[in-house]
């Protein structure tokens, strides 16, 4: 029988590879900690005072694209050409005006930008909002993408997501009643039919085991959002399935009655 023997040398090599590794592992944490110091730097600096710079450019956009008065209006749609034409930007009556005032402003830059702060400014307008309050309105309504995103005809906000959620919930029938001890030391009366999380891993023969239960606004109600957004594309898919079946049935007809009319002829 062959002993094995643990010579210092080796002892000292473990030794040396296991504070290597902490070594490593402390300065990754250490990068990782500096470059999230740099992130809340930037947002409480450079982000949010960039912030409030471009709202207040979008503010001025918004008075001066809003004025109601006809005189006024048709004043500063000559006022914009006459700059257009300095700059040698290409003109576009057609266009809304406060998409020629941003136009006018921001330049050439990505047009899905200048779609975007258009956007924004028209709806601005039509909920009546003053300059002076614009910065507070687009903070207060989640900022300038979720304005975009919110106008959009298939955009559903995350309230109506859960709701949908659980109204899904509620409609669909059980996948299986789960009830043991431990689960039962953790219910609580006030919670009653009101939806939770059941984290659980599944197993290789198909089971699942649950880990975990949770409750909260912050967990159930992305997991009801979850379960709209699938049933949504579920349904979606479902349909495209109907959709292609029905054309393929309609190329089947079509190429039944060619070869009839082959035949006859």
């Amino acid at each position: 029988m062959t002993q094995v023997i643990d010579t210092p040398a080796a002892s000292g090599n473990i030794v040396s590879n296991d504070t290597t590794a902490t070594a490593g592992k402390q300065q990754t944490i250490n990068v990782l900690a500096r470059m999230e110091g740099e992130r809340k730097e930037w947002e409480a600096g450079a982000y949010k005072t960039s912030n409030k710079q471009l709202y207040a450019i979008l503010a001025e956009c918004l008075a001066f694209g809003g004025t109601k008065d006809i005189a006024e209006a048709r004043q500063r749609a000559e006022q914009l050409r006459a700059f257009y034409d300095q700059r040698k930007y290409s003109y576009r009556p057609e266009s809304p005006l406060m998409t020629r005032v941003v136009r006018a402003v921001f330049g050439d830059i990505d047009r899905r930008r200048l779609s975007t702060y258009s956007l924004v400014l028209r709806e601005a307008q039509k909920q009546n909002i003053l300059p002076l309050q614009l910065a507070d309105w687009i903070d207060a309504r989640g900022g300038i993408q979720e304005i975009r995103l919110s106008q959009s005809e298939t955009f559903v906000g995350q309230k109506a997501r859960v709701a949908a959620g659980t109204s899904e919930l509620i409609n669909r029938k059980s996948l299986a009643v789960v009830k043991t001890e431990q689960l039962i030391a953790m219910a609580d009366a006030q919670y009653v039919g009101t939806p939770c999380v059941l984290l659980a891993e599944q197993q290789a023969d198909g089971g699942f085991v649950v880990k975990a239960l949770l409750r909260g606004g912050t967990v159930v109600n992305p997991a009801l959002a979850a379960l709209y957004t699938a049933t949504d594309t579920n349904k979606a898919a479902k349909q495209d399935e109907k959709a292609a079946a029905n054309d393929a049935a309609k190329e089947q007809a079509i190429d039944a009655a060619a070869a009839t009319a082959q035949l006859a002829a």
